[in-house]
């Protein structure tokens, strides 16, 4: 049970901070002032990699299988399987609402392509150097040495790139089925 309340604990924070990109996206995309747009669009862009960086807190669930009882076990299968459910549809979502705002212009796919590769990028970012999207306004001096330190690391900018490749899998096969689905419900 222990587990279960600390997990809910993180998970709510984390939960918290995927859907910032989801909010700001959306205001992004209904600003008709072109200044408002492009500071909803900097707020998005800096936290969109929190919607996906949910996906990699699965590591957590192998450490704590280990240390519970068959009943926790499915406790904690459905938590994280929930947990990286809502992390799936605050990427799409989020992502969603740049699609429409750059519309119909042919060179979309390389857009989003490059724009969720940059994601798997902040993702690494954030789990291998622990930077956090805030620290763009309180340390900026870190998020550049950060940085820095994953370009220079060839198995990072790997797992960025690869990470990147999930992400874009994840959006190109499951955005049309969720976004229909949403707007089925309405």
């Amino acid at each position: 049970m222990e587990t279960f309340l600390f997990n809910l604990e993180y998970m709510s924070f984390n939960l918290f901070l995927a859907l910032i990109p989801v909010f700001f996206g959306y205001l992004m995309l209904k600003a008709k002032n072109k200044s408002l747009k492009l500071l909803y669009g900097f707020i998005w862009f800096i936290f969109l990699p929190n919607t996906a960086y949910i996906l990699v807190d699965i590591v957590h669930l192998f450490e704590q299988l280990t240390k519970v009882d068959l009943v926790f076990k499915i406790v904690l299968l459905i938590q994280y399987g929930l947990f990286l459910l809502a992390g799936a549809l605050t990427f799409i979502y989020a992502t969603y609402f740049f699609e429409r705002l750059i519309g119909k212009n042919k060179s979309r796919p390389a857009i989003l392509l490059i724009l969720n590769l940059i994601v798997g990028f902040g993702v690494i970012l954030g789990f291998v150097q622990r930077t956090n999207s805030w620290y763009i306004f309180t340390q900026p001096l870190r998020v550049i040495e950060d940085t820095l330190a994953l370009l220079y690391s060839p198995n990072l900018v790997v797992a960025s790139f690869a990470f990147g490749l999930l992400v874009n899998i994840i959006y190109f096969y499951f955005s049309k089925p969720v976004i229909g689905f949403g707007k089925s419900i309405k």
